[in-house]
């Protein structure tokens, strides 16, 4: 799906944001309000840790989304022609992004998430689909058990590294409503064309089902975050 890689992207950047920012304030002694320039503010505290964390997290997704299976692309990796030109990790994402154009709109889509989240905000849903052309995007069809496991593993594991990039301390716990509302706000970018529309009292249950097409993505999402959220709490 052409929805793939840029939904991937702006989970990354939306969770690990609502990571950084959902624990510091969770510290604050008295309630201080959100604004863009504070917003600006905290993550410019987080600005060299971004790049680190995009790396960590997005790599194998991408692999995921864009390969048939892990052996591929460790091939690829391992070949005597590409192997010694492997010398950053930029060069790694050429590789796994596979093609030249799927690397080049991979950059696009950070700058774009990178710009937004440094002017104060977190890139919104319609900002989102708005920066593709008419029919771009695709509305899914069917189970997509590989995309939507990629796309639960970055929210999850964004999530949580911008909760511990934000605490000196170290790992803290969580409101998995914060997790939820991440899941049905990225799996809109992953699964459709354009913002899903929800009647204001639609039940959580109902709304992830409307997100997410079908019972098969569904419990594809809810196995994968539980999965994940146990390893994240053994670390």
């Amino acid at each position: 799906m052409r929805n793939s890689q840029p939904a991937l992207i702006r989970a990354f950047f939306a969770s690990f944001a609502e990571g950084v920012l959902s624990e510091n304030a969770e510290h604050q002694k008295e309630a201080v309000e959100l604004t863009p320039q504070r917003v600006k503010q905290i993550m410019l505290e987080h600005y060299e840790e971004i790049s680190k964390h995009y790396f960590d997290i997005l790599f194998n997704p991408l692999a995921i989304i864009h390969y048939d299976t892990a052996e591929e692309l460790i091939a690829i990796l391992r070949s005597p022609e590409v192997s010694p030109t492997l010398k950053t990790p930029m060069d790694l994402f050429r590789h796994v992004c596979r093609t030249e154009e799927a690397h080049d709109d991979m950059v696009t889509e950070y700058r774009r998430n990178f710009t937004s989240l440094l002017s104060g905000r977190v890139m919104s849903l319609d900002d989102f689909f708005e920066g593709f052309p008419e029919g771009y995007l695709e509305e899914s069809e069917g189970h997509q058990e590989k995309e939507v496991r990629a796309l639960t593993q970055v929210v999850v594991k964004a999530f949580f590294a911008g909760r511990k990039a934000a605490n000196a301390d170290g790992a803290t716990g969580v409101n998995q409503v914060y997790l939820f509302r991440l899941l049905m706000d990225n799996l809109q970018c992953l699964l459709h064309s354009h913002p899903v529309a929800m009647d204001d009292d639609i039940d959580l249950t109902e709304a992830f089902m409307k997100v997410c097409g079908n019972e098969e993505n569904m419990n594809t999402m809810l196995t994968t975050m539980q999965a994940v959220m146990q390893e994240a709490a053994k670390q």
